[in-house]
């Protein structure tokens, strides 16, 4: 095959400047004809290289998405950046992506029948019929937690969560099951490289302090938070396991710290666990 010109490959620079390279626009129209030819061929090569990614179900390099869908490399690369400003992809450390959780925000006007979700559905719903407060499940990818579903509290005051938002991991209930669960050394190459900004004036951000609270979550089996994520919040969490023992996710019950005493939250607690648990059987975990 014969190989393109950058800008021929790319589509980039009529897309973003459709008088580049000299050319005066006839009229209007040819402007917005030739602008439109340009974006659509960009879309065209992005759609290759995530649909290149989905297939492959794994972390993959520029090299290797590049050759299997016959663009350059620098192409590649472009609309990886582009695409990973939106976590639509991941990038891990050695340089490799994977598919990110913008998909989720967009899938939630399909849900689809299977996956973390669907088997976690019916044990949420029952935590929330006990609960009558807000109940979230995250997904824990790429070394963040997100969202990937929610049943709101059917009172007046609820939460303003939306699913395939990210969320910090050590300062709500959910993201500190997941560090409670994961291996120290993991735990603390999160701590290295992680910034506690406060959140709140009630945030956590000494590594010591927030380790002390970490193990007392893995010891009882959930973790809390009192207002330290979004103020007059209150949320606890527990974490879901795979078959190795490996966080993928969370449940987590947040309410306004008004009607969620220490007692409730202690009990509900317990409740998380056990959903949490009863997940973590359906995924295979079998500690």
């Amino acid at each position: 095959m014969a190989k393109k010109s950058r800008k021929e490959e790319d589509g980039f620079e009529s897309a973003a400047v459709p008088n580049a390279g000299g050319n005066g626009l006839k009229d209007e129209d040819e402007g917005n004809a030739k602008e439109s030819g340009g974006s659509i061929r960009v879309l065209d090569r992005a759609m290759s290289v995530l649909g290149y990614m989905a297939e492959s179900r794994r972390q993959v390099g520029i090299t290797e998405i590049a050759d299997a869908v016959g663009l350059s490399k620098a192409t590649v690369h472009r609309i990886l950046s582009t695409l990973k400003e939106y976590s639509v992809v991941l990038k891990d450390d050695s340089g490799r992506y994977q598919m990110g959780p913008s998909v989720l925000f967009w899938a939630d006007a399909y849900r689809q029948r299977a996956g973390l979700a669907e088997i976690s559905r019916p044990l949420l719903r029952r935590l929330w019929e006990e609960s009558h407060e807000t109940v979230h499940l995250f997904i824990f990818e790429g070394g963040e937690a997100y969202y990937l579903d929610k049943l709101d509290s059917p009172h007046p005051v609820g939460m303003r969560s939306r699913i395939g938002a990210k969320r910090d991991l050590y300062s709500t209930s959910g993201g500190r099951a997941i560090l409670a669960a994961l291996p120290e050394a993991e735990v603390d190459a999160y701590l290295d490289k992680t910034e506690l900004l406060p959140r709140t004036e009630n945030t956590v951000t000494e590594k010591a302090e927030l380790k002390k609270l970490l193990a007392a979550g893995r010891e009882r089996g959930f973790c809390e938070e009192v207002e330290e994520n979004e103020e007059g919040i209150r949320c606890v969490g527990a974490a879901i396991l795979d078959l190795r023992g490996f966080p993928v996710g969370a449940v987590s019950i947040s309410a306004p710290a008004y009607r969620f005493s220490d007692t409730q939250s202690r009990s509900l607690g317990a409740k998380i666990r056990d959903t949490a648990l009863a997940i973590s059987r359906e995924l295979g975990y079998r500690g």
